[in-house]
C-alpha cells in the first residue's frame, strides 16, 4: 500500500535550516542535506554533494550578515518526493542599512530510509518580483 509522509516534515527541515543558517552552524545545516544533494546558487557552480556544500557556506558565512527569511509560495508532495518553492530576504542587521538581498528559491526533498525528509535539491536565483515588501 502506498502512503504519503506527513507535510510538516519538508517545512521542519526547512525551519531547521533557516535556524542553522541564521546561527552560521554549518554542520547543523549540512545534517539537513541529503548526502547526494545538489545545490544551485544563482552566483556560484553546482555543487554536487555535502563535501561541495559545506565549504560553499563556510565561505559564504564569513560575509553574510543579517538574517535569512522565507516566504512560502508553493507546495507540492509525492510519496516520497516534496517540492517547496518559495521567496527568501536577507534583513539586514540595522533597518537603516542599504537593503538586503531577496530572491526565489525551490527546493526538492527526499524521504530518505532512515524515515526522515532531507533536502535533495535547492536552487535559488534573483528575479525581479521577489521583493523586500514581501516581507514587511
Amino acid at each position: 500500500m502506498s502512503t504519503t509522509h506527513d507535510t510538516r516534515g519538508p517545512r521542519e527541515n526547512l525551519q531547521a535550516r533557516l535556524v542553522a543558517f541564521n546561527a552560521k552552524d554549518t554542520e547543523s545545516l549540512c545534517s539537513l542535506y541529503d548526502p547526494e544533494s545538489l545545490y544551485a546558487n544563482a552566483a556560484a557552480p553546482l555543487a554536487r554533494g555535502i563535501s561541495a556544500i559545506r565549504p560553499w557556506y563556510e565561505n559564504a558565512f564569513q560575509m553574510v550578515e543579517g538574517t535569512l527569511l522565507f516566504k512560502e509560495e508553493s507546495f507540492f508532495q509525492g510519496e516520497d518526493m516534496a517540492l517547496l518553492v518559495g521567496k527568501y530576504y536577507f534583513k539586514p542587521p540595522n533597518e537603516s542599512d542599504a537593503k538586503g538581498d531577496t530572491g526565489r528559491v525551490a527546493l526538492v526533498y527526499r524521504w530518505t530510509e532512515d524515515d526522515r525528509w532531507l533536502l535533495l535539491f535547492d536552487m535559488d536565483n534573483t528575479p525581479p518580483d521577489a521583493v523586500i515588501e514581501d516581507f514587511m
